[in-house]
């Protein structure tokens, strides 16, 4: 059935009168990455009103803990919107979903993903009145990770809430992982210099970064450095001892972040720790970005600027990025580099192969050994392209790849190097 025929309220109105047909993510398929109308809207709105009893919604026995039919309605609030549509939506919208927060909290074994998706929509409308149920919810589930996902919205440059949730939340403290999520958002507020005191700046709160500061765990890292980013926030007498645990961190990052909040309160040292970091390329990208934050691009060292160097500095940048590996390679070399005419872009340009390695990746516990290409689109094609395949038929997948991602109509049917091998010419 074409998507125009489709009336989104009665198609939600069938799917709940019989559940055990379809799940409703499944048939609001349809919608799926397409924008609503007003009229979307307009029915989305009524079928919420004429909820009253959320308990058969948020069902855990028969949708298991995501996937609830509360949850599935509430992130139709993310779908791309009519401006119209949009205006409805936070106008009415925003006042049935707080009555339905206020039904399921209440419920003593509520699940909390579909409570959390309904605080990612309260900060993505901007709703006042979701600002005290966003407090609930994290009282009451201060263990999930989609903090990290809710508070990031509020954390966005010059949110008109960011600072109220902050001053809300920040006596008692939160726990568990929504405390290090908070402590972010409080960080970002805090570097637009839109707070008077930071929320950590107490006894307690001090002990609190006290902890992650000296938590040893690789795998805790990330909380001391959201720890360490508190620093240029925190009194001089705590700040100093915190920052010396910080500067003696295993990890380079929290160690980078300290630079960065020792420069921030004027520092030379700081500043030089940093220029030095730029000169390894596992970290380089990074140390560059906080030398630029703070003012200080003349203190990053002309070698690090050189074309070799700095493809090297990409493509440790991207194998660190938490969708990838979250770190840097124990070992990274170069490949091959070499100019090509680009079809992707259009031009002549250079371009570099990496092989990198990571020690103990593989399943069988041995190190995972990979190429990555940099020049245009920095990436690895796991699997596709490994340190057997040649440079030149590296370099052919990758460019049928990023035709493909492109949706050039050049990109072949099927990816193959001897495809590539024609586009290039090679």
């Amino acid at each position: 059935m074409a998507r125009r025929k489709l009336d989104l309220a009665d198609t939600i109105r069938a799917a709940l009168a019989k559940p055990e047909a379809s799940p409703l993510a499944e048939t609001l398929e349809p919608w799926d990455d397409e924008e609503l109308t007003l009229a979307d809207a307009e029915g989305l709105v009524r079928v919420l009103a004429e909820i009253t009893d959320v308990k058969p919604l948020i069902d855990t026995v028969v949708y298991g803990e995501t996937g609830t039919p509360l949850q599935t309605l509430a992130m139709l609030f993310q779908n791309e919107s009519s401006d119209d549509a949009t205006r409805l939506l936070r106008a009415r919208g925003m006042t049935e979903l707080v009555r339905l927060f206020d039904v399921a909290i209440a419920v003593p074994d509520c699940p909390a993903d579909p409570i959390l998706t309904i605080c990612k929509m309260f900060a993505v409308y901007v709703s006042k009145p979701g600002l005290e149920r966003v407090v609930r919810a994290v009282r009451r589930f201060p263990d999930e990770y989609m903090w990290e996902i809710v508070f990031g919205v509020y954390a966005d440059e010059g949110h008109p809430l960011g600072t109220d949730l902050v001053d809300k939340l920040r006596d008692p403290l939160p726990t568990e992982f929504a405390a290090i999520a908070y402590l972010d958002l409080v960080n970002a507020v805090a570097r637009e210099k839109r707070l008077a005191t930071h929320p950590f700046d107490t006894e307690v709160g001090h002990k609190r970064l006290e902890a992650w500061l000296a938590d040893s765990e690789p795998s805790n890292s990330s909380y001391a450095h959201s720890a360490a980013a508190a620093l240029p926030f925190i009194e001089s007498k705590a700040r100093n001892s915190l920052a010396a645990l910080a500067m003696d961190h295993a990890n380079t990052g929290v160690q980078m972040e300290a630079a960065w909040a020792s420069a921030y309160r004027g520092s030379t040292a700081g500043v030089t720790f940093l220029a030095r970091v730029c000169e390894d390329p596992h970290y380089s990208i990074r140390a560059q970005q906080y030398l630029e934050e703070l003012g200080h691009t003349d203190r990053v060292p002309a070698s690090v600027l050189e074309p070799d160097f700095h493809a090297l500095a990409q493509m440790c940048q991207w194998l660190s990025h938490p969708n990838e590996y979250g770190e840097p390679p124990i070992d990274i070399t170069l490949y091959d580099t070499r100019e090509l005419d680009w079809p992707p872009t259009n031009d002549r340009r250079r371009v570099w192969l990496f092989r990198y390695t990571y020690a103990g990746r593989n399943d069988d516990g041995t190190d995972e050994v990979g190429l990555g290409m940099v020049g245009s689109i920095t990436f690895a094609l796991f699997g596709e392209t490994t340190v057997d395949t040649s440079a030149e038929d590296a370099y052919a997948i990758h460019c049928c790849w990023e035709l493909d991602v492109n949706d050039d109509p050049r990109a072949p049917k099927k990816r193959s190097a001897k495809a590539g091998r024609k586009l290039l010419g090679i």
